[in-house]
């Protein structure tokens, strides 16, 4: 089994991880949707501070036109995700090292929002995962994510 087949199969717990695997996005992305669940993916070449990762983000996640562009409205957002229902979610973060290397507090920020909408999605017996790739071993990344990695 892969990395994304133990996630969709729930042998891996809800939360944020390292991605190894290398697979095309489009076919990653293609295999969620067959399981019913819904897939984003955020490009972070496009995600260097606090300002263009919302904005990378809402996009990515097709944020209804409400977002208010600051760290509350993006935990409001991956919090309530009713404009995507689906009995689970991954968001899969590629080339995070540009912001969690070139500004820390956003990626720790952002981090912290994502890990608890984890936990609260789980709660409502609804996984959600982010995924991690391109993180070039910047310290910031191996210093919240450590070894949790598929």
């Amino acid at each position: 089994m892969n990395a994304i087949d133990l996630l969709l199969t729930g042998h891996t717990t809800p939360g944020l991880y390292r991605l190894l695997h290398r697979g095309n996005t489009a076919a990653i992305g293609a295999i969620v949707a067959t399981h019913g669940w819904r897939f984003f993916h955020l490009d972070g070449r496009h995600a260097r501070d606090k300002a263009t990762f919302l904005a990378a983000a809402a996009a990515a996640m097709a944020f209804p036109a409400y977002f208010g562009h600051n760290w509350d409205a993006f935990e409001e957002c991956v919090n309530d995700l009713s404009w995507a229902p689906a009995s689970g979610y991954v968001l899969l973060y590629d080339h995070l090292w540009w912001l969690a290397c070139d500004s820390a507090p956003a990626w720790q920020s952002a981090c912290a929002i994502l890990q608890e909408a984890s936990r609260n999605w789980s709660k409502e017996g609804i996984p959600f995962y982010t995924l991690v790739r391109g993180t070039h071993g910047c310290g910031g990344i191996t210093a919240v994510l450590g070894d949790q990695h598929l």
